[in-house]
């Protein structure tokens, strides 16, 4: 009897233990099921990629996402072209008092920028911040979509912004519009959510083939700037291609403008072997000028940021420094692609010392725009900052030539701050027009962008700042080290 009674429990122990070798075994053979699942669709990609074809879910409706996305693009260069007309001719008609019966050509910027300071407070307060650095970037990246139903209060507050002479590019709302175009057109196609996000990462690729000139930067360009890491053939450089050769087709049939020889350099014969080592020392240069860019930003962000629940107060002040020092210093207002150009043309009417002081003077005045509410683009105002550096650089050592010195520091500077190297090598080499400043312009894009992120490594981590006026879903992320934050 006793004998039988100390079997049960060892009779249970082993049950128990039977049992639980079962559980282990499933859930071990389990896990080994999806570990060889996820192996063999990682093959599957591999060999689709390898054999030159789709992946078959793809292959069936690719026709079809083609199609759209062609339309989409020539869309969106339409949208592009209808933009950057009102640009320009809102920045014609109010750059000039004379149409306002004034004659105050020294404090007219003063003048304007607290105006639009008003204007951008008031429709902050009413309509909250939809846009600014980063923010169509994180909306993509988590939804795949750019909300369209913000587009009327980003448009009002970034027209403000360029109209009044901010120190801001028409880049930023253009992505904006674009992107929000492109997912209110896959809203109403019905489609499914993967083929909705590549058709409104074509629109912004239609977008930048038309404004930048080049069916290939507006592919890369579109990849980059929206952080899209993947590099799928199928699924975005043949659909952006594609969306981008519409765009540059129609955007050129529209406006008859392009930015290819924006910066040209007739003097500069062919490219010499110490010429690479000149862009390799100014790309280390600028490296440490767009991280030194970087704390500037995230300090005046800081500095700014207990008003930030005072959005009229803040731009109203932030219009005033811009306006206020933009009067003695001009070339610093807008976005700077005008202002570089008449810099290029009188290069020996200025000094080192004070070309400098416009670099200065821009990157402070970049950064009190974006801190203050007078959202835009950066692109632009860093080519300005970049190029002036350049032309101080072949200011004090003349054995440098000014093209190798103004493209490898635009190109420095610019891959320095936003991680779009390729992109940048891309589009600086239509900018300069030359095909012989191309690996100057490349060797400037690489060590910048390598020495920027090696130096922005040793900064404290950059922190998420919300901006937040006017409703409670109204907020735009910017880091700490002044880029846009990726998601």
């Amino acid at each position: 009897m006793n004998h039988t009674h100390r079997i049960q429990p060892s009779l249970s122990r082993g049950a128990n233990c039977a049992t639980a070798h079962l559980r282990d075994s499933a859930t071990t053979s389990l896990d080994c099921d999806k570990r060889t699942a996820t192996h063999m669709d990682k093959q599957r990609k591999i060999h689709d990629i390898a054999s030159g074809e789709p992946a078959p879910a793809i292959r069936r409706r690719y026709p079809l996402i083609l199609l759209y996305a062609a339309l989409i693009g020539a869309i969106a260069a339409l949208f592009t072209a209808a933009f950057l007309t009102v640009y320009n001719l809102g920045i014609q008609f109010f750059g000039n008092p004379s149409h306002f019966g004034l004659n105050v050509n020294r404090f007219w910027p003063l003048i304007l920028l607290t105006a639009g300071g008003i204007l951008i407070g008031i429709a902050i307060k009413f309509t909250g911040i939809h846009g600014g650095l980063g923010v169509a970037q994180e909306q993509y990246a988590k939804t795949g979509r750019i909300e369209p139903r913000y587009l009327p209060s980003i448009l009002l507050e970034a027209f403000i912004a360029l109209f009044s002479g901010a120190a801001v590019g028409p880049e930023g709302p253009l992505s904006f519009l674009t992107g929000g175009v492109g997912t209110w057109i896959t809203d109403h196609l019905r489609i499914d959510k993967e083929d909705a996000a590549l058709l409104v990462y074509a629109a912004i690729a239609g977008c930048f083939g038309g404004f930048f000139g080049s069916p290939v930067v507006g592919a890369i360009g579109a990849l980059e700037y929206m952080f899209i890491h993947e590099l799928d053939y199928y699924r975005h450089l043949i659909p952006g291609l594609l969306a981008a050769s519409c765009g540059y087709g129609v955007y050129w049939a529209l406006l008859r403008t392009s930015l290819i020889g924006t910066f040209s350099f007739p003097n500069y014969a062919s490219p010499r072997i110490i010429d690479l080592l000149w862009a390799l020392v100014i790309g280390l240069l600028c490296g440490v000028i767009g991280t030194a860019y970087k704390v500037l930003f995230a300090i005046v962000q800081r500095i700014f940021a207990p008003l930030r629940q005072h959005p009229i107060v803040l731009a109203i002040l932030g219009g005033v420094i811009i306006g206020l020092i933009g009067s003695f210093v001009p070339l610093t207002l807008y976005s700077g692609q005008v202002q570089l150009q008449s810099l290029l043309k009188s290069t020996i009417s200025y000094s080192a010392l004070y070309l400098l002081l416009l670099l200065v003077v821009k990157a402070l005045l970049t950064s009190t725009s974006f801190a203050t509410g007078f959202d835009g683009g950066p692109i632009f105002p860093l080519i300005f900052i970049g190029g002036t550096l350049g032309l101080a650089i072949a200011q004090i050592f003349p054995f440098i030539p000014v093209g190798v010195a103004v493209m490898a520091a635009m190109a420095g500077t610019l891959s320095a701050v936003a991680p779009m190297p390729l992109t940048i090598a891309l589009l600086l080499g239509l900018l300069g027009g030359q095909a012989d400043l191309t690996p100057m312009i490349t060797i400037g894009a690489i060590i910048g962008f390598l020495t920027g992120k090696a130096l922005t490594s040793l900064l404290p981590k950059p922190r998420s700042t919300t901006h937040e006026a006017g409703s409670d879903d109204t907020h735009h992320t910017v880091t700490s080290a002044g880029t846009p934050a990726p998601a």
